[in-house]
């Protein structure tokens, strides 16, 4: 009898070890699959200036969009090789050692639709957060700055996606290819003028969505350990500031009620980058959002 149940044990532990290779097999390949996709996209024509006025808008984009606080000094690691996750490193976007050579097709393609000069997926780069839905003149602008970036010589690990990393890819639950989720055909405005207005707003607060969700209603940390993340709209506190508060609290890392920003929220960075007129008008969309 004893054996009988211990052999019927073994069987079943068999089994779910084979359905969980096999899950997991259908879980790789399904990830290899789409991070080896290739894009066949048309690249929109874009003059890029070389004028210092349009350096010094590509390096304000740069840093209100935050491609600086990813990007700077040649790139940091999002998941170093010790994380469960993955092993990834911002690129190192300068000509220096272990960079990268772009055209300006290349740029084009990989800010505009998150897509390597391959042709393939660039990995975990949000572009529908920062630099996909730019005008024309931003874009051509931000390219002008980064074409002009003092060499680094920095060369990046490997990147690579772990087991656990390919589930959370797999299920949805972790955002590695985000130029799946891209309108590939879109059209934009050659420009969109600064101005303290609710459109204004729209426009500048995209590069909010990436953390505080599509609705900016925030929700939970992105990690464990991480702090909730606020509702900048009118149903959270953040929306019983006025505008005034608002700008302060961005400007300086103090919140109305005396309390400091946490790390998690860049306002060292991105915050303090937006000058007075666009936070008004990102304060102005936010406040009209119910």
């Amino acid at each position: 009898m004893i054996k009988k149940i211990l052999r019927w044990t073994g069987l079943v532990v068999i089994s779910l070890l084979a359905l969980l290779l096999l899950f997991y097999a259908v879980v790789y390949f399904k990830t290899e699959s789409r991070a080896n996709k290739v894009y066949e996209v048309t690249i929109q024509q874009l003059s890029i200036p070389t004028d210092s006025a349009t350096y010094a808008l590509g390096a304000h984009i740069a840093a209100v969009r935050g491609c600086n606080d990813c990007h700077a000094n040649g790139g940091k690691a999002f998941f170093d090789e010790h994380n469960p996750i993955a092993t990834l490193y911002a690129a190192n976007l300068t000509t220096g050692k272990g960079g990268i050579n772009y055209t300006d097709k290349d740029w084009i393609r990989a800010l505009r639709h998150g897509i390597s000069k391959e042709g393939k997926p660039l990995w975990f780069m949000p572009v529908q957060h920062t630099s996909g839905s730019l005008s024309n003149k931003d874009l051509g602008a931000l390219i002008c700055y980064l074409k002009q970036l003092p060499p680094v010589d920095k060369a990046t690990p490997q990147k690579k996606i772990n087991p656990l990393g390919r589930l959370l890819t797999f299920l949805g639950k972790f955002p590695m290819f985000p130029a799946e989720m891209i309108d590939h055909s879109a059209s934009f405005p050659d420009d969109v003028k600064p101005a303290a207005t609710v459109a204004y707003g729209k426009y500048l607060a995209v590069g909010c969505q990436g953390c505080h969700g599509e609705t900016f209603k925030g929700g939970d940390g992105n990690a464990p350990g991480e702090p909730h993340i606020p509702d900048l709209t009118t149903t959270g506190h953040v929306g019983k500031w006025d505008s005034a508060q608002f700008i302060t609290t961005l400007h300086t890392g103090k919140t109305p009620e005396g309390k400091m920003l946490t790390e998690y929220m860049p306002w060292r960075t991105m915050g303090v980058a937006h000058n007075t007129e666009e936070l008004q008008a990102i304060y102005l969309y936010l406040h009209q959002i119910k």
